[in-house]
Parts: C-alpha cells; sequence; structure tokens
C-alpha cells in the first residue's frame, strides 16, 4: 500500500468510525477524546496490518525464487 491508499484507506475507516448513523456508532456510541483516540488506534491498527502482509508478500516472493 502506497501513501495515498493508505491516507484514503484511513479517511474511509474515520468516516466509518465517525458516522452517526453508521454500524460502530450504533454499537458503541462514542465522541470527543474517545473518537479521537480510537483515530490513532485505527491507524496504528491500519499501519501495522500493511506492514504485516508487505512482509508476508516479501517473503513469498523470496520463496518463489528459491
Amino acid at each position: 500500500m502506497n501513501r495515498t491508499e493508505y491516507y484514503e484507506t484511513l479517511e474511509q475507516i474515520y468516516e466509518d468510525l465517525e458516522n452517526a448513523n453508521g454500524n460502530f456508532q450504533n454499537s458503541f456510541p462514542t465522541s470527543g477524546k474517545e473518537l479521537t483516540d480510537l483515530k490513532k488506534y485505527a491507524a496504528v491498527s491500519l499501519m501495522v496490518t500493511d506492514r504485516y502482509y508487505t512482509n508476508l508478500s516479501k517473503l513469498q516472493h523470496e520463496r518463489k525464487k528459491l
């Protein structure tokens, strides 16, 4: 995932978290500092997931070379 894709995906996640009529807010109503904290967790989670799959793809590519 490149930087543009990362920010686009993160923006979609933020919109999902903030949507008052969305599944997340209906299940876990949040606002203020709690919502800000959730956005930080979402950003870190997305970064970790992206790195995991990037490394997994790299290992798979290296294995194919063998």
